[in-house]
């Protein structure tokens, strides 16, 4: 709605047709540009998770991107992490990462570690908070 009333004002505006044209140019850049850096940041930074691409990594964390955004299935990044990536899954919390984050089945980061059987990644999340599903759901969360 936002967008086709700045459209209708920006047409209906006394001026020359290049600087409307320029203007219109301007605005659709913006918006195209501004849809590509939310809709695809958080998929961008599951992505390099699962690749254990660290520096990737960083790199959405400096952009801004939310460590805790959760994609299309209730993954979020630490969920990811935590099949086998420990220092994306340290810096992940370091950066505020929700060690008790659910996904869509109610299954949590420290779930992904025991599945993997990975006691390392494990014992980190339970330093941090990190409990299972069944014990979140235990204590009715």
């Amino acid at each position: 709605m936002f967008f086709q009333q700045t459209v209708k004002t920006a047409l209906n505006q006394p001026t020359p047709p290049l600087e409307r044209r320029s203007y219109m140019k301007h605005l659709l850049l913006t918006t195209i540009a501004a849809v590509v850096l939310v809709g695809c940041g958080e998929s961008a930074i599951n992505k390099a998770v699962y690749d254990g691409n660290i520096d990737a990594v960083k790199q959405a964390i400096a952009a801004g991107v939310d460590v805790n955004l959760k994609d299309g299935a209730g993954f979020n990044p630490l969920y990811f992490a935590a099949s086998g990536h420990k220092e994306i899954a340290e810096l992940l919390i370091a950066t505020g990462a929700d060690v008790n984050a659910k996904e869509d089945y109610g299954a949590t980061p420290l779930d992904v570690a025991e599945e993997f059987n990975l006691p390392e990644l494990a014992s980190i999340l339970r330093k941090h908070g990190g409990k299972t599903g069944e014990e979140l759901k235990a204590e009715g969360k």
